[in-house]
């Protein structure tokens, strides 16, 4: 079933979902921004490189017929001479001229004729990628036509109106500024559009429903997203203040999600008859532990006892989400290391009937302390004195501490993180722990934001970022001496 959900994706399984669709986009605005210049500058270089100036130095001549006045007849005079002047400076002559005026082998200047309306006005422009060059031409031209045109004009008369000068700026001005100003609107366009597709490309998990759609899994619903700082203060700050659920302060849509969720997990496990659960998630940094603890004081406000064992002894967390302080007597991984005869592990919270097993201290070889059989009379022994036992583990992709939870307890839920973690590895995650006989009771997406509702959830981060596990022991004080 695993592979038809991971290999059989379909065009309806790429929905576009506006939120995260913005989001990918703007989260990487710097890639936009880099390729945009890139490709500004990129045409500046090409521009410059290809600009070839061009002057132009122009004269006009009136054209008239030796032996009449007639305006018709200067008009008619003026169109053919136009072409007979044409092939004139075109001319092997004329350019022999002119090669030699200039001392080269060839004249590559553009040489036009042309009719100045509808007069008898002659118009000669001459067109170089040199001014002087331009000028040049044009005055060789001026001093040579009478004596090439000597025996083909007859009785035209060209008399010069309008003497020529030397071009002092292009005809074709370089524009680089403007082209660049295109190109980087371009490269934009077409950056923002690739992210686009990207993103909708992305097989990770983008609205609930993609949980029924992608993966091998029951659906536990959403968990809204919440902005952990509530004032300005605090933003200031950046305070580490956990986001909870008894906070007065939380968002409506945040504490209301949580009740739907509860709802679903307290069901699951009284029709099921259990008692103890592992929350756990493929990746860091997708909020498991707030959600274990928000669990938690769901469970206990409906009047159950629960016990939340934080059950990361390489980082713990709910200490610091709880604001407990924790002594020797009360460090879970002492306890496990071994066992001492005073069960004195639990630590009571602000929320009634909810009460904390954990710690402070890290320890680096967590995973050798969980295999002990110390580990299962440990949690029998929490189902004699609690309704529900939630369980806060490390992510699966970090450490086998989760699968050791896991096989203990009677369910393990995932907790992934919107947008985040690809279907394809949550589906290998959990037919991982399918493999080893856990149970799965299923996934829950966590801080899902849309333009369709004002939701809040937090990541997660009071526990510290998981890429630094190689660190573990290091800030806290180690006990494993």
């Amino acid at each position: 079933m695993t592979m038809e959900k991971t290999t059989g994706q379909t065009l309806e399984n790429y929905k576009i979902e506006p939120f995260t669709l913005i989001h990918d986009i703007l989260v990487n605005w710097w890639v936009i921004l880099l390729g945009a210049l890139a490709a500004a500058m990129l045409t500046y270089v090409a521009v410059s490189i290809r600009y070839v100036p061009q002057y132009t130095t122009s004269t006009t001549f009136v054209v008239s017929a030796r032996n009449t006045s007639a305006s018709y007849s200067s008009l008619g005079t003026a169109n053919s001479m136009a072409t007979t002047f044409q092939k004139v400076v075109e001319s092997n002559a004329m350019q022999d001229i002119l090669c030699e005026k200039l001392g080269v082998d060839e004249i590559d200047a553009d040489i036009q004729v042309n009719i100045a309306g509808e007069t008898n006005l002659l118009e000669l422009t001459v067109t170089d990628d040199s001014p002087k060059d331009s000028f040049d031409i044009m005055e060789g031209i001026l001093d040579n036509y009478s004596s090439v045109t000597l025996y083909t004009v007859g009785d035209i008369v060209l008399n010069i109106l309008e003497q020529p000068n030397i071009p002092f700026s292009p005809d074709n001005p370089l524009n680089a500024g403007g082209m660049m100003k295109r190109a980087f609107l371009a490269a934009a366009a077409v950056l923002v559009l690739l992210l686009g597709g990207f993103s909708v490309m992305k097989d990770t998990l983008k609205t609930e429903e993609d949980i029924n759609n992608k993966l091998d899994a029951r659906s536990l619903g959403a968990i809204a997203y919440e902005f952990k700082y509530k004032t300005v203060k605090e933003l200031l700050q950046r305070s580490k203040k956990p986001v909870l659920i008894n906070n007065p302060l939380a968002g409506f849509g945040f504490v209301e999600s949580y009740r739907k969720f509860s709802s679903k997990v307290e069901y699951r496990m009284e029709k099921e008859g259990w008692k103890t659960l592992a929350v756990t998630s493929v990746s860091e940094n997708e909020g498991k532990s707030t959600v274990a603890a928000n669990l938690a004081i769901s469970l206990a406000e409906k009047d159950y006892r629960v016990v939340l064992i934080d059950g990361d002894l390489r980082r713990p967390s709910q200490f610091l989400i709880f604001g407990l302080h924790p002594h020797e007597e009360n460090e879970l991984g002492e306890f496990l290391k071994r066992e001492r005869k005073r069960f004195d592990l639990l630590m009571k919270t602000p929320v009634p009937k909810l009460y904390v097993i954990g710690g402070r201290n890290c320890y680096s070889t967590s995973t050798d302390i969980l295999q002990s059989e110390l580990t299962g009379k440990f949690l029998q022994r929490c189902k004699e004195s609690a309704d529900f036992i939630i369980v806060d583990t490390p992510p699966t992709a970090v450490l086998a501490d989760a699968e050791l939870w896991g096989q203990y307890t009677d369910a393990v839920l995932f907790v992934e993180r919107q947008n985040y973690i690809s279907a394809e590895g949550i589906n290998t995650m959990l037919d991982k722990f399918r493999a080893q006989d856990t149970k799965v009771m299923g996934v829950v997406m966590n801080g899902v934001q849309s333009f369709g509702a004002i939701v809040g959830s937090t990541v997660g981060r009071y526990s510290g970022r998981y890429g630094e596990y190689g660190n573990y022991g290091k800030v806290h004080k180690e006990s494993e001496k």
